[in-house]
């Protein structure tokens, strides 16, 4: 068994469509840590944090390109798969079971002095799990496969949400369940399901939170699509009564799970989030101070070093969940428009792969679950920074500083070179056989 694929040396080369935007964005991270550490009488502070990043950011590079030289097709055996998810099981346990509790969370894991997050690398698993048992569905029906992947993904977000991680245990479903509705068939079928479980289980969790019964009026979506549904000339009528009855389901656990499984600390991000001016919470405080430092920025900011909000502790976790307020503080509009368009030359990169090898099943939705990690992550994080969204820990990929997310972000985006490089190797070959055969 060879993991490297036989024709190694010919991926030697770089797709600096991937390589220059990470490399880019994590310079200006760097920049924006290195900001941060200046005390307000002037000279640095501790750099301990920044030298922690330039080493997560080695480490990142360096498997950025050994994966780029990986024969993904051993993604394909069940195997494998299940030796990832096994891995992953057995890390977050152990966070929950011998991890240090730091503000009153058990979220890391300490090996040889390295501060580990299980929880970066469940994400990592969940792309490479789902990629790889949808690329199966020429041997098995594809709602076994959906079934199987939901079993293996579930246990994950409960793992992630006992530490707690409400947040990450979110995002990680919904990577899965966005991978999942794109990879399966008939897409006004899955939309249709989507629209009944969704308003139905919505309604009741907005009533839940706002006390306002008009909400339970959306399940009438609900129902009328069920009906409309029942009446049309489709064979997948138990699939829309299923997704009404899942959404009833989940619609009554939601107003339950409000009162009595959601902690007080993720009921006030969600409550600060509808009303962040007035309520006394620290997640409205901090929303409130990462506006005002992007404000501040204006058009230019106030230059590398001059950012108030941090400096002075009123931007809270300016290093980590706010990174982008305290860069816009500092680098303005100007600044931000930059970072926001290597995002998403990145983010459309890894989509236009996938859209090219779409041949390919395994590879298209590896390339898709690396692009909605990204997105999904970029959004919430600059939502957060910007009070568009509740206040949530998800770190800005490449500039927060986080040894393991900076890590699986490079990892990830070595699987899209890898798969990049192959495609373009591959039609270079394919031409080079036609120009072989005209020449004949």
């Amino acid at each position: 068994m060879n993991l490297f694929s036989n024709n190694s040396k010919k991926f030697l080369s770089v797709d600096w469509k991937i390589l220059f935007p990470a490399i880019l964005l994590s310079i200006l991270g760097l920049i924006t840590l290195l900001s941060t550490t200046i005390l307000p009488e002037g000279g640095y502070g501790d750099l301990s944090i920044v030298w922690k990043q330039i080493t997560a950011l080695g480490i990142g590079f360096l498997l950025f390109f050994l994966i780029s030289l990986v024969d993904l097709s051993y993604l394909k055996y069940w195997q494998v798969l299940l030796a990832i998810w096994i891995v992953t099981i057995l890390l977050l346990a152990l966070t929950l079971i011998i991890g240090p509790v730091i503000n009153g969370v058990r979220r890391w894991l300490y090996i040889g002095g390295f501060q580990l997050q299980p929880s970066e690398i469940a994400k990592f698993a969940v792309i490479a799990i789902t990629a790889g048992i949808f690329s199966m569905r020429g041997k098995l029906n594809e709602l076994i496969l959906f079934g199987i992947t939901f079993l293996s993904v579930i246990t994950l977000f409960i793992l992630i949400y006992l530490e707690p991680g409400g947040s990450m245990s979110l995002l990680t479903l919904t990577i899965w369940f966005l991978m999942t509705f794109l990879a399966l068939s008939n897409p006004l079928r899955n939309t249709i399901v989507l629209l009944i479980g969704g308003s139905v289980s919505g309604g009741f969790l907005i009533a839940a939170i706002t006390n306002n019964w008009i909400w339970y009026l959306t399940t009438i979506l609900g129902v009328v699509l069920t009906v409309f549904v029942l009446y049309s000339k489709t064979k997948w009528k138990p699939l829309a009564i299923g997704a009404l009855v899942l959404g009833l389901f989940l619609g009554i656990f939601f107003t339950v799970s409000w009162d009595t499984i959601l902690h007080d600390y993720q009921k006030q991000r969600i409550v600060a989030f509808i009303n962040p001016a007035e309520t006394t919470a620290d997640e409205g405080f901090n929303v409130n101070q990462s506006k005002i430092a992007i404000g501040s920025g204006q058009l230019v900011g106030k230059g590398f070093g001059n950012g108030t909000q941090s400096k002075r502790n009123f931007l809270p976790e300016h290093q980590t969940d706010f990174i982008f307020a305290s860069f816009a503080e500092e680098f303005g509009l100007v600044g931000s428009v930059v970072v926001l368009g290597l995002y998403g030359f990145l983010i459309v990169y890894c989509f236009m792969t996938a859209i090219n090898v779409i041949g390919n099943p395994l590879h298209s939705l590896l390339c898709l679950g690396v692009g909605i990690k990204l997105l999904l992550e970029i959004f919430i994080n600059l939502g957060t920074n910007m009070g568009t969204i509740p206040a949530t820990g998800i770190p800005l990929p490449l500039m927060s500083a986080g040894g393991t997310i900076t890590i699986m972000t490079l990892v990830c985006l070595g699987l899209v070179q890898n798969i990049a490089l192959r495609h373009r190797q591959g039609h270079r070959d394919v031409s080079g056989e036609i120009l072989d055969v005209y020449e004949d």
